[in-house]
């Protein structure tokens, strides 16, 4: 996110797609930036700007320099009610050519922005403690490794059909020897490298919202 005098708003939404090329949202989603803002105001007083994400529950988080003694960056949630604050107005850019929801034939390079949370797939044969098995996908919170089977309680796992099963299946293809991939918002997961568009990742089985003791 970007200042930008735009359409009358102070402040705007922009994409900044591989090789620096800066889209703004075709929208001015004045409510999300208005989220963004104040988290960062709550962290570090004067800041405002800057970058954020959405996860595949549509959750905000805002990335921002820590306070001193904190580290170089930290992420934050804000909550409203006892619920972590979500954001569910589609963020479209280039006149809507860059949209989260498409969804392309597996296989296909993503065409949409490339933005979402970051995920880790096993390589193949590879346990990752504290989980016993094959095929799992982790990501790591405060340094902690998370698994998808302990997270989502799934047994078996890995499963032996199903729409899980058929994503497993997916990823193992696209990475044979595991690897990073990301899922943006709406769910739609591509390889982190190329791109290579696996499919929607089935947030039934899948990692859990934040919550405000994340």
């Amino acid at each position: 996110m970007n200042p930008a005098a735009r359409g009358g708003f102070v402040w705007w939404v922009y994409y900044e797609a591989p090789g620096g090329t800066l889209f703004p949202a075709d929208d001015d989603h004045a409510g999300l930036v208005a989220v963004v803002n104040e988290l960062k105001q709550q962290v570090v007083a004067g800041t405002e700007g800057g970058a954020f994400s959405l996860t595949e529950h549509q959750q905000v988080i805002a990335r921002m320099p820590a306070p001193a003694g904190l580290g170089q960056s930290v992420y934050c949630i804000g909550v409203d009610g006892a619920e972590v604050c979500t954001y569910r107005q589609p963020l479209l850019f280039d006149n809507g050519r860059l949209d989260p929801r498409v969804e392309p034939r597996v296989g296909a390079i993503w065409a949409g922005p490339l933005c979402g949370s970051s995920y880790t797939f096993a390589a193949s044969g590879s346990i990752k403690p504290p989980s016993v098995h094959l095929d799992e996908i982790f990501t790591e919170i405060d340094g902690a490794r998370v698994v998808l089977s302990g997270a989502a309680m799934i047994s078996p796992y890995p499963p032996a059909s199903g729409v899980l099963f058929d994503f497993l299946s997916s990823l193992r293809n696209f990475l044979p020897c595991g690897g990073r991939f990301r899922v943006n918002e709406y769910g739609r997961a591509f390889t982190a490298r190329t791109h290579e568009f696996i499919g929607t990742a089935p947030l039934a089985q899948w990692f859990t919202p934040l919550t405000p003791t994340s």
